[in-house]
């Protein structure tokens, strides 16, 4: 039985057992997956501060963008802010283009592979990409944002220390309709849309994961 795409990623399989079928999301080129963690943020942490970021070389091979298809993170206060619940205390991912995040970070390199026969990431710092994780400040660099967030969290309710959240902003077609896309120079970054509160400090864990192939 032959298979039919219905949707980008989304293929019908036939089976010729019971004259069956199955649907099945299949990556859209090679697949890759990074985790990382901040240091201790610091305290009062500044409006549209980038805590995280991942940028796509600028110019990758003809053809190719990124398809992330989900953004994980676990969020942990560590030092109880002043005021323990807050309204609008969140993070959130915002798209953008331009200056690449720099200092204040770590770049995680090299980025693996789901399957060690892959090429190199165009996210990799060694493809002309970045992914970056805050130590303890802000990262450097003012990319042009786009003025809505893709997605957000609110930590409205985990002020005090050792209070602790889990979330997962998933783009995939059969959660969201489609994957998220970068072109190339485009970048994701996790950013706090507020100030956060005095005297609280937190740690963030990201993981995400993605494929490079054509635009479908």
């Amino acid at each position: 039985m032959a298979n039919i795409e219905l949707a980008s990623g989304v293929v019908l399989q036939g089976d010729t057992y019971l004259d069956s079928a199955r649907v099945a999301r299949v990556p859209q080129g090679a697949s890759y997956r990074v985790a990382s963690i901040t240091g201790t943020m610091t305290a009062a942490l500044g409006a549209n501060s980038m805590v995280w970021a991942m940028r796509v070389d600028p110019a990758p091979p003809a053809g190719v963008v990124a398809h992330v298809y989900r953004v994980r993170c676990q969020f942990t206060c560590i030092v109880a802010f002043t005021t323990p619940i807050t309204a609008g205390r969140r993070l959130a991912l915002f798209r953008g283009t331009g200056v690449t995040p720099g200092g204040g970070g770590g770049a995680i390199t090299p980025i693996p592979k789901k399957y060690t026969g892959d090429p190199t990431s165009e996210a990799d710092s060694a493809s002309g990409g970045i992914v970056i994780t805050s130590t303890t400040a802000a990262l450097t660099g003012a990319p042009t944002f786009e003025a809505q967030p893709l997605a957000q969290t609110s930590l409205v309710h985990v002020g005090a220390a050792g209070a602790h959240i889990e979330w997962l902003w998933e783009f995939t077609p059969d959660e969201d309709g489609a994957p998220l896309v970068l072109t190339g120079g485009e970048l994701l970054a996790i950013r706090n849309p507020v100030a956060m509160d005095a005297a609280g400090t937190w740690q963030l864990s990201v993981t995400v994961g993605w494929s490079e192939g054509a635009l479908q």
